[in-house]
């Protein structure tokens, strides 16, 4: 009886052999290492491709003392009960997902509101994992820092703060912010109203280029049209109708995320005033949600599930010893 033999997988060493180089460049090139140079790697990686060649990872993880575990935090905003399900999440941790799958990597998550992130070092989210993403800095810069000192790598979803010590992947949040502001001064308004906390970071950073846009059109900021807004959506009505039951004059607002539009879009109508005739609406982020509203939002673009891919190579570019 005749039997069909398979061909055993090339060996790292055999492919070394016929690229011509040590064992140890193909190791290497294979993880991506500044210390091949790209004409080198390029060819490695077709010789790879050509006699399908499959690397061992959990041999390769052995080795390197990794787990091949990514960890997630997001950030969430404990005042507001913000969850998971807010879309601008949801759409960057598709981002991350897609990208760790294609570098055969697991993902581990952690959702819950966190008080002190300095706690997670003792957990499963740094002791099992290779490395950190953090989506958001809350109000823990310092101890994003602290942790940045640490042995785990981490990246982290922001804004550029003082004395940074930390790898941050970010969106240009001042030139948002005068973007969006500037849009509503061309269309002559004059009133607009700023919805978000100014506490956070980012949002900081939108509230001075909403600033910038009003002083450049001879716009007085007016402290009472600052609206600390959630960014969770049920909360962030409760918050928009105050402000429209204290009969406060305003004929546009800049939201710091989609969310908090649509929740404005919404509450404005319910009190029967249009959009965007009597108040128009610039949100942040065009999330997928937002091209369904009505009416349509105008929105500030960010690349959310691009953002996700940034922040993986960025962090896998660390753990290969690159900066």
């Amino acid at each position: 009886m005749s039997q069909i033999k398979t061909k055993a997988p090339i060996t790292m060493q055999e492919l070394a052999d016929i690229a011509g180089v040590t064992r140890g460049t193909v190791s290497r090139a294979l993880s991506d290492s500044p210390r091949v140079n790209e004409k080198t790697k390029a060819r490695i990686l077709a010789l790879a491709k050509k006699h399908k060649y499959r690397v061992n990872q959990k041999a390769r993880n052995f080795r390197l003392r990794r787990s091949g575990v990514v960890s997630v935090v997001f950030m969430l905003d404990i005042k507001s009960e913000q969850h998971m399900s807010d879309p601008f999440f949801l759409e960057m941790l598709g981002g991350i997902a897609d990208c760790l799958a294609e570098h055969d990597l697991d993902l581990f998550l952690a959702h819950a509101p966190i008080a002190n992130i300095l706690e997670l070092q003792e957990s499963r989210i740094f002791l099992n994992s290779d490395g950190v993403i953090f989506v958001g800095q809350g109000e823990q810069h310092s101890q994003l820092n602290a942790i940045s000192r640490a042995e785990k790598p981490i990246v982290v979803w922001g804004a550029p703060m003082p004395r940074q010590s930390y790898c941050r992947v970010g969106g240009d949040n001042i030139t948002g912010g005068y973007l969006a502001t500037n849009h509503l001064l061309e269309l002559g308004r004059r009133r607009i109203a700023f919805f978000g906390n100014v506490n956070l970071p980012e949002i900081a950073l939108r509230y001075s280029g909403y600033k910038k846009a009003l002083k450049e059109h001879g716009v007085k900021p007016d402290r009472h049209l600052q609206i600390e807004v959630p960014f969770e959506m049920q909360h962030a009505r409760d918050s928009i109708e105050e402000l429209l039951a204290s009969h406060t004059s305003f004929d546009a607002a800049v939201c710091s995320s989609d969310v908090m539009a649509l929740s404005a879009i919404a509450t404005i109508n319910e009190f029967g005033l249009r959009v965007p005739d009597d108040i128009a609406i610039v949100g942040y982020d065009d999330i997928g949600l937002a091209r369904y509203s009505s009416p349509t939002l105008t929105t500030v673009r960010q690349n959310i599930r691009w953002a996700g891919r940034v922040l993986v190579e960025s962090l896998l570019s660390i753990l290969n010893g690159q900066n």
